[in-house]
């Protein structure tokens, strides 16, 4: 896809103008001289979580560990309390392992390198971006969906076209540190998932605003659960009263089974079939802390509506029989709901 970036100038003053009225310069993790650690906490802490709930778990997390030194010290136990309730607990046994070799390797500082942070556990090519720009002032494009969506609908007229990020990187003068931020809140309040056009001031050269969005139109898809019936209409399944099919697993390596002689998920009733429920549920019975995903599949089995849900423990000691990711596709669970 061919871009057009004569209007980069104007687009580039626009979105500073924008930040410098209405930026989220509140945030506690855009202050001047942020730290890499610093960087790093809120980056990992933001990812598939919202800016809201991050600034009070960000607070608390630094205050109780203000350095990576101190965070390398700490235990899975004494971490927990500061990061349960963020998710993606895979996240946070990742921040304890870098953090010990960023003390271990590289004398408590994060590398001043790209190559070197992508080579962190957890730390990719966006977070590792984020962390040269904001901490080391070096230009580096931090590509989320904010960047995507605000720089591939204005020049190509779709978030989806943004194919090669490399060679953004050169074009726009603006300092990346102050794009970057700008980029994020202009994407996080105007150009969203259904944009706010007529209250951008982008829209006179946006390609996305001049061809009303098409490039990013999809077919409509059925709903995950839905039944095409005849005629054409969908009707909805109601699944609230679904049981659950919970799947156990260590990083999907091994898989704890509610049987001893062949692999079986646990069932739960249509009462415990929400996330709160499920952790409800093995912390009473089994005394177990979990960390429970939504659901990744949809299924009909035995003639009932069954949710299936992966979940990890977090504390606690199972004392279930044990089985490899291979014994689990062995057993095929069921018939999918399309």
């Amino acid at each position: 896809m061919k871009k057009d970036i004569r209007h980069k100038a104007f687009f580039e003053k626009k979105i500073v103008d924008f930040s410098e009225k209405a930026g989220r310069e509140h945030l506690p993790w855009r202050k001047k001289n942020i730290t890499a650690y610093e960087v790093w906490v809120s980056e990992i802490m933001l990812q598939q979580t919202q800016v809201n709930r991050v600034i009070e778990y960000y607070t608390r997390f630094l205050k109780r560990f203000p350095t990576v030194k101190s965070l390398a010290k700490a235990s899975w136990e004494e971490f927990l309390p500061y990061y349960q309730g963020l998710g993606y607990y895979t996240r946070g046994r990742n921040m304890l392992l870098t953090a010990k070799t960023v003390v271990r390797e590289y004398a408590g500082k994060f590398p001043h390198d790209k190559k070197l942070l992508e080579g962190l556990t957890g730390i990719g090519s966006y977070t590792a971006s984020a962390i040269m720009s904001f901490a080391y002032g070096e230009n580096h494009l931090a590509w989320d969906t904010n960047l995507r969506r605000v720089i591939g609908r204005f020049f190509l007229g779709s978030k989806h076209l943004i194919t090669d990020e490399s060679v953004w990187e050169n074009i726009f003068q603006t300092s990346k540190r102050v794009l970057n931020g700008a980029l994020m809140d202009f994407g996080a309040s105007l150009c969203v998932t259904r944009p706010k056009c007529e209250a951008c001031m982008l829209r006179s050269r946006c390609v996305y605003y001049k061809e009303k969005g098409e490039k990013e139109m999809r077919d409509k898809r059925y709903k995950i659960g839905d039944k095409k019936e005849k005629g054409g209409k969908t009707k909805k399944i109601d699944w609230k009263n679904a049981e659950v099919y919970v799947f156990l697993h260590e990083k999907h390596a091994r898989y704890y089974s509610s049987q001893k002689k062949s692999f079986r998920p646990f069932v739960l009733s249509s009462g415990y079939n929400t996330r709160a429920g499920i952790k409800k549920y093995f912390l009473e019975k089994y005394g177990l802390i979990l960390s429970v995903r939504p659901p990744h599949g949809k299924k009909i089995i035995s003639g009932k509506l069954t949710l299936l849900v992966n979940a990890q423990i977090l504390l606690g000691e199972p004392r279930f029989k044990v089985f490899s990711k291979v014994d689990v596709q062995k057993r095929p669970i069921g018939k999918s709901k399309k």
